[in-house]
């Protein structure tokens, strides 16, 4: 999927005259910055939407089908932003809103999307190690939901129960019974086993094991994490420093030029490592080193 755009060259030549032909603003190192981590981005959605697209119809294992939707939830994110830090430069002078705090809450989605990628299409894992990790997200699955419904029902006052909690009782044991089992075949310590059966881990070795695992440095990955996750939950990192960073709502700043910039580079590692993952991967079902399972 090709999509259009100005390139570097045309953007200087519009920064160079106003629409009334009089001087405007220079072409700005931020500003190259920007536009070539969009391209570069643009660049990376393109070899994405090729690879995915080219795995349709393919017969694949459960594993491999799991690992595509989260591949695809990776590129919609990279879409949406993509989208976003584009449409200001399609906006007459003046009205150039950059929204860098939505694209930095997009950038820690895909993050976030591309570590579970990755953690999906380990392709080092044993079956009864792919077999303990996909159980442990079920139960998280199951365990999340009740909680929500929960709240919900209790939101809504006197009603029937949703019918989640019909056999909730039966799949959570079912669930539990395939962890003990594979924590006995792995040797894994009864006070781990506790942890896991809890249905609070969603990565076993915690978020940075999947990090080591997929070969992302541990310390960047902080960084990123970190830094956006101001912007997802909107702490005081995000708010309180926007007349030194002169935030504005109508010509975006330097600062708000950087931080798309890191938001849209950190979008193409990411979306890069899934790419290489993906593609040796999935497309056929060999390439699935456990096999199917379901």
């Amino acid at each position: 999927m090709m999509r259009s755009r100005k390139t570097k060259k045309q953007r200087r030549e519009k920064s160079s005259h106003s629409s009334a032909g009089t001087a405007a603003p220079s072409y700005t190192p931020e500003q190259e910055a920007f536009d070539t981590a969009l391209e570069q981005l643009d660049d990376c959605l393109n070899a994405a939407t090729t690879i995915s697209g080219s795995r349709i119809g393919v017969v694949h294992t459960g594993r491999q089908n799991r690992v595509l939707m989260s591949y695809a939830k990776t590129i919609t994110h990279c879409m949406s932003l993509y989208g976003l830090s584009s449409k200001p430069q399609t906006m007459p002078e003046g009205n150039q809103l950059l929204d860098h705090f939505s694209v930095a809450a997009l950038a820690r989605c895909i993050v976030d999307s591309g570590i579970m990628t990755l953690y999906l299409s380990e392709p080092s894992l044993t079956l009864p190690q792919w077999d303990l990790r996909r159980h442990i997200l079920f139960l998280h699955d199951l365990t999340n939901r009740k909680r929500f419904l929960t709240s919900l029902v209790k939101a809504q006052g006197e009603g029937p129960k949703p019918p989640f909690f019909e056999n909730y009782n039966e799949r959570k044991r079912d669930l539990l019974s395939v962890i003990d089992k594979r924590c006995d075949e792995l040797n894994i310590s009864p006070e781990r086993r506790d942890e896991f059966k809890k249905g609070q881990t969603v990565f076993l070795g915690g978020v940075r094991g999947a990090v080591r695992e997929a070969g992302i440095d541990v310390n960047t990955f902080d960084f990123l994490h970190s830094y956006f996750s101001n912007h997802v939950h909107s702490h005081p990192v995000s708010l309180l420093r926007a007349d030194e960073q002169m935030i504005s709502f109508e010509s975006p700043s330097p600062f708000q030029l950087g931080l798309c910039a890191t938001a849209l580079g950190a979008a193409t590692d990411y979306l890069s490592a899934v790419n290489a993952r993906v593609e040796i991967f999935t497309g056929d079902i060999s390439r699935d080193p456990v096999g199917p399972l379901e």
